[in-house]
């Protein structure tokens, strides 16, 4: 039972994850959404950068994916838990962070600060799952 309650925090921590990833996913198809969320308008009709956020966004719509994915049996799919902390998310906090350090992500802060966030609760995400699955598994 109190496993249960583990197990239906971490299936929310996953859908969390995916309807942030789906969220960014828009926002780089979106150059206004983009706008929005970050308070930088570097998104322009340029081709170049919309070819690199449509990537961008190719990758997160596959992340967000597969987090759902990872939500309908999150101990046996927490690797997906870890690899979501590292490197991902480790990846989007460093990215953000150098944007701002050289002066490209004006009034963004919060971004680190909230993948920050994300990167400690995917990782109690991954080491919950796994003394779960520990705890199941027969000697």
């Amino acid at each position: 039972m109190k496993n249960l309650k583990k197990i239906q925090r971490l299936k929310m921590l996953c859908l969390i994850g995916a309807a942030v990833d789906a969220l960014w996913t828009m926002a780089l198809v979106w150059p206004k959404l983009f706008t929005g969320l970050t308070g930088n308008n570097a998104m322009t009709d340029d081709l170049s950068v919309r070819l690199i956020a449509g990537i961008a966004a190719s990758l997160m719509a596959g992340w967000t994916a597969l987090l759902a994915w990872a939500s309908k049996n999150p101990v046996e799919r927490r690797i997906v838990l870890l690899i979501t902390a590292l490197p991902v998310i480790a990846g989007l906090f460093s990215v953000s962070l150098i944007g701002i350090i050289f002066g490209q992500g004006e009034g963004s802060i919060w971004i680190p600060i909230k993948t920050a966030g994300f990167f400690f609760a995917m990782l109690w995400g991954y080491v919950t799952a796994n003394k779960i699955a520990k705890e199941d598994t027969p000697l």
